[in-house]
């Protein structure tokens, strides 16, 4: 019998409050997922990169969490004794669902280990790029606000998502008002004859998916909200994710904040060749307001020009991994990023 599809993952120490210093830092990687939202496509990658943080730092009070977005939930919700909002959520109303559930995280993590000093570094994954830096925003707007010392951007659509090959295909069936609520209906009329057990082989055959995969799909498709939900917040992500929407206050800028902490590292990892970002939309975010490995711009070399505080970014150009890493790609995808994160620690511990 395969596993339930869980709407959360935590991997922690297995007792921080006796493996851990209360006096040093505990630090979450807060990750946040793609469109369709659902966490378990990125077990084996948070699996794998806890693995890589443990080897290196077994004493740590290391944690990875990740939830599916609202509205993605494989089975109904519990009954409340209070109204509860109901499905599809927007592409805000993720945001602020997202802001909450860290805030109780890092609170439950004290609370947990007795660690004092909570720091936060958030990944993000497509959409979820975008809302972490909406995270970010609003979290270097509050007083009080919680430590992110970083944000790790994968595949990020985080402007002009319509310009993209796929987003130009899709935009104009996404804002007809009827189309999210009727391919819900027709999805589950179609499949409503077919068991998991069997819709599961019939889409690993299809998609040509890994069976993990096609099994979380399956679910995804059964599940009382989430074709509704994916296409509408679709349908947000396209008239929302437009202009670049952020100040110096996310992207750095060579002065300090005057904020209590330092502005966050920011680290992106672009795919050569990605469906839902167009290469212009990229290059254009690249020579405005990033730098890149090894100090390489269009091919011309910026020796002496590089700003140190602009966020580190990344096309890959070698192993041509796609927009959905998650499906077949999780494991090295996962080693890059244990490299991004290590070297954001690395900057957040030089600071002290």
């Amino acid at each position: 019998m395969s596993s339930p599809v869980q709407s959360t993952i935590h991997l922690s120490p297995p007792n921080p409050t006796t493996t851990t210093n209360p006096t040093q830092p505990a630090y979450i990687l807060y990750f946040i997922t793609g469109n369709p939202g659902l966490i378990e496509y990125y077990r084996i990658f948070l699996t794998h990169l806890y693995g890589l943080l443990f080897q290196e730092s077994p004493s740590a009070n290391s944690h990875i969490f990740g939830r599916s977005l609202s509205g993605f939930e494989t089975t109904p919700p519990s009954p409340s004794p209070k109204p509860e909002p109901t499905p599809p959520f927007g592409l805000r109303d993720q945001i602020m669902h997202s802001e909450a559930v860290l805030e109780a995280l890092v609170t439950q993590v004290q609370k947990d280990s007795g660690a004092r000093d909570i720091r936060v570094i958030l990944i993000g994954h497509s959409v979820g790029a975008y809302i972490l830096l909406e995270v970010l925003r609003r979290q270097r707007e509050k007083s009080n606000g919680v430590r992110i010392i970083g944000g790790i951007c994968l595949f990020p659509t985080i402007t002009h998502i319509a310009k993209s090959p796929s987003g130009r295909k899709s935009s104009w069936l996404l804002n007809l008002h009827p189309f999210a609520r009727t391919a819900a209906i027709a999805a589950r009329i179609l499949t409503y004859p077919l068991p998991l057990p069997l819709l599961t082989p019939f889409l690993t055959k299809l998609l040509s998916f890994p069976r993990p995969a096609a099994r979380i799909t399956a679910a995804f498709i059964k599940s009382p909200h989430g074709v509704h939900q994916a296409l509408h917040m679709a349908r947000d992500e396209m008239l929302q994710i437009t202009e670049d929407a952020w100040s110096d206050e996310v992207w750095g800028a060579a002065h300090p904040s005057g904020h209590e902490h330092a502005r966050p590292v920011l680290r992106f990892l672009f795919a050569e060749r990605d469906h839902w970002v167009a290469d212009e939309t990229r290059d254009e975010l690249v020579r405005g307001r990033g730098r890149v490995v090894d100090g390489l711009l269009d091919g011309r070399e910026e020796e002496g020009e590089v700003e140190e505080w602009k966020p580190l970014m990344e096309i890959d150009e070698d192993e041509g991994w796609p927009h959905g890493f998650c499906i077949r790609h999780s494991v090295p995808v996962a080693e890059r990023v244990f490299g991004y994160v290590q070297h954001i620690i690395e900057i957040d511990s030089a600071r002290e």
